[in-house]
C-alpha cells in the first residue's frame, strides 16, 4: 500500500471517528472501548486541539497588534474555545473510564 493512500485512509478514519465523538459521544466511546480499542488515541484529540490553540495564540500575539476591542473579542473567542475543549475532553475521558470499568 502506498504511503499517501495509508495517510488518506488514516485521516478518513480519524475524521469520521471525531465526527462520531462530536455527534454521539456515548455511543462512539462505547464502541471504541468495547470493540475497537485501536481507536482509543482519537479520544485525546481535544488535547491536540488545545496545543494547537495555544501555539496559534502565541504566534498570533507576535504577528498581530490589536486594539482594546480586538483583544477583548480575541479573548472571548479563545476563552470559550478553551472551555469547550476542556469540557469535551473531560466528557470523553469520563466515558472512557466508565466503559473501561464495565469491560
Amino acid at each position: 500500500m502506498k504511503k499517501s493512500v495509508l495517510v488518506l485512509w488514516m485521516s478518513y478514519v480519524w475524521g469520521t471517528t471525531l465526527a462520531g465523538l462530536a455527534i454521539h459521544p456515548y455511543q462512539s466511546i462505547r464502541r471504541i472501548v468495547l470493540t475497537k480499542r485501536i481507536l482509543l488515541p482519537v479520544t485525546l484529540s481535544p488535547v491536540l486541539g488545545l496545543v494547537v490553540l495555544f501555539v496559534v495564540g502565541r504566534v498570533g500575539s507576535y504577528v498581530f497588534t490589536l486594539g482594546a476591542w480586538g483583544r477583548e473579542m480575541m479573548a472571548l473567542v479563545l476563552g470559550s474555545t478553551l472551555i469547550g475543549l476542556l469540557m469535551w475532553q473531560g466528557l470523553l475521558l469520563l466515558l472512557v473510564w466508565r466503559f473501561w470499568r464495565v469491560r
